[in-house]
């Protein structure tokens, strides 16, 4: 969506925190009660996405007691604190360093070593944000978002028209997504708020690259309308060429310019 929309589509993002203690958590849809339980849960959602994920996380996750993914929310927050920009590639830095290279976000010494990899991020101000509580703040605000739209599965979105009173949005003026959708579901609700929004072309791999950062095969597929071994073979020839560089992952790649 970002890509075929640009700069129509704002995106804002909204934490559910999800676990605050695995020690006190059941999920009774799938009958996890702890966290070497979400193991296949994981290894199913790689196979039915296509994206790279190690489930193995969960094993190195299992024997921490009060186990919180509270604390990467609240890292993610103080990101978003300084910019979007730099909140989305803080996000995207940690979404791949938990789901392919098994890093516990939630350790401190982890999640502020990725905020230093992260282009943009003022460091100082990550931490003070952090150590203040008002990144937290800001992610028990998202948290009454949640509880107004009674939200406890993710990810979910919430589609808008922009000038719309955010705080006082009602079913009438929004449009609620619950679950993975298939992009043609989101298409269809945007063109439903906005029929006269327009789609722009999708750019080269390596444009799309130094504009968003690292990626998978399975997004940039995805993005060109191509199956995930189709869009290998793009990238491995760009690879030889000395276009993008790829490092190996557990079941893919993630990529990134060269």
């Amino acid at each position: 969506m970002m890509e075929k929309y640009r700069e129509q589509v704002h995106f804002h993002y909204v934490f559910g925190g999800l676990i605050k203690d695995f020690d006190d958590f059941y999920d009774a849809q799938n009958d996890i009660r702890d966290a070497a339980a979400t193991k296949p849960h994981w290894k199913m959602v790689s196979e039915r996405t296509g994206q790279p994920i190690d489930e193995n996380l969960w094993e190195d996750i299992a024997p921490i007691g009060h186990f919180s993914t509270w604390p990467a929310n609240i890292a993610a927050k103080a990101a978003f604190l300084q910019s979007e920009k730099t909140g989305f590639r803080y996000l995207r830095r940690l979404r791949h360093a938990a789901l392919t290279e098994r890093k516990i976000i939630s350790e401190k010494a982890v999640y502020e070593d990725l905020a230093k990899e992260t282009a943009g991020l003022n460091f100082d101000k990550f931490c003070r944000d952090i150590e203040s509580g008002k990144a937290k703040e800001a992610f028990l605000e998202d948290q009454e978002v949640c509880s107004q739209w009674q939200t406890f599965g993710f990810p979910t979105m919430l589609f808008y028209k922009v000038g719309a009173d955010v705080n006082h949005l009602t079913r009438n003026d929004a449009v609620y997504v619950g679950g993975h959708r298939p992009m043609e579901t989101y298409e269809q609700v945007i063109h439903a708020l906005c029929p006269e929004i327009e789609e722009y072309s999708v750019r080269e791999e390596k444009q799309l690259l130094n504009a968003y950062g690292p990626m998978t095969e399975r997004e940039l597929a995805q993005i060109h309308g191509r199956s995930k071994d189709e869009e290998l073979a793009v990238l491995s020839d760009l690879e030889k060429a000395g276009s993008v560089s790829r490092s190996k992952r557990t079941r893919g790649n993630i990529w990134t310019a060269a």
